[in-house]
């Protein structure tokens, strides 16, 4: 269970159970549809069931839990030992962690010579340097990172805003970087004005309907973060409607899983970076995204909550290899991981770095 994930942090759980049994609940008028946003009955189940989660039995630390000290600041990373030839980064998004990789870290073990799965910075307890702190920064320093593990040549995976450090990470160190691997693509992967595809017509479709989180997120997340960071059950709540934004074609427990939503949750709410977390919004809503390099790139689309496009992807990348799927979402580490695997791994073998 995910619970072992978290060393060092269950010991608050009895203070976080106080906290969500003591939620306050707003005046609401009876509705299981999620027109307004999250409804609250399904809310108040899930807020129930973290609280019986959080009293499971305490497990053993998984995964080598470490502290990298890097150029510039610092990146909490975990590392687990494989049997192939290439060390692996795999980066996550918003709002999700290190922990959205837990299923597929022992498939990968068998083509990675070590998965590092890394906390970018605002996330978990990599700490955000400043406020002007740009993906080019994060590029830098977990590129650092990398070096002070003793990775000079790396295979990286994003998902989500990974994905748009994967390509940073690409351009720049294309001489330390081997191949990059995207799922959920956003800048430079994403379907734009100067395309006609079904990505960019379900793309403006999000953008009635589902993106008013990117509008606050980018503009005044401070203001939302003191409410986030002091209510476990409004992170909670917060959380689940973003899921179901990309998710919702997938089912109870939106493909994710509840350890995982669970253990996503506690990780945020803990280590208090649900602010600081948001802030990658607003530090690179102006910021272009990097130029294309000549790193071999791969694109993964899944069924839902996926704007990739192959035009605009062909354009601004080294593209050697586009995978498409109907199962899946946003993801795909958790809600398809098979497919994802299948992905990463004939990636991995067509650059030839497991050989």
């Amino acid at each position: 269970m995910l619970l072992g994930a978290l060393p060092g942090l269950p010991q608050d759980a009895d203070e976080l159970i106080r906290r969500l049994d003591a939620t306050t609940w707003p005046s609401l008028p009876a509705d299981e549809t999620w027109a307004n946003g999250a409804p609250m009955p399904l809310i108040q189940r899930y807020s129930s069931g973290w609280a019986r989660w959080l009293e499971q039995p305490r497990l053993p630390p998984v995964g080598q839990h470490e502290i990298v000290e890097a150029e510039t600041s610092s990146v909490h990373v975990v590392r687990f030992e494989g049997s192939g030839r290439v060390p692996i980064l795999l980066l996550h998004g918003w709002p999700t962690s290190f922990l959205a990789f837990h299923r597929v870290i022992e498939p990968l073990r068998a083509i990675g010579s070590e998965l590092v799965l890394a906390s970018l910075p605002g996330f978990g307890t990599t700490p955000l340097p400043s406020q002007n702190w740009s993906v080019t920064d994060s590029a830098a320093l977990l590129a650092s990172a990398m070096e002070r593990l003793g990775h000079d040549r790396f295979v990286v995976h994003g998902q989500d805003w990974g994905s748009v450090l994967a390509r940073e990470i690409g351009a720049y160190a294309p001489d330390r970087v081997i191949a990059v691997h995207v799922s959920a693509g956003l800048r430079g992967v994403m379907a734009d004005g100067t395309t006609t595809d079904s990505a960019w017509v379900r793309l403006r479709e999000f953008a009635i309907d589902g993106a008013g989180y990117l509008q606050l997120q980018s503009r005044r997340p401070d203001s939302l973060a003191f409410a986030l960071a002091d209510s476990p059950t409004g992170l909670l709540a917060w959380q689940l409607d973003k899921y179901q934004l990309w998710q919702s074609a997938l089912g109870e427990h939106f493909g994710l899983g509840s350890d995982f939503i669970f253990a996503n949750a506690t990780l945020y709410w803990l280590t208090r970076s649900v602010g600081s977390s948001m802030r990658i919004y607003a530090a690179n809503r102006d910021v272009q995204h990097a130029a294309a390099s000549r790193v071999p790139t791969a694109v993964s689309v899944f069924g839902n909550g996926d704007f990739a496009s192959s035009d605009v992807a062909s354009r601004e990348n080294n593209l050697v290899a586009w995978y498409e799927h109907t199962t899946g979402g946003h993801v795909a580490a958790l809600d398809a991981p098979t497919e994802f695997v299948a992905d990463l791994t004939d990636f991995i073998h067509r650059t030839g770095a497991d050989r």
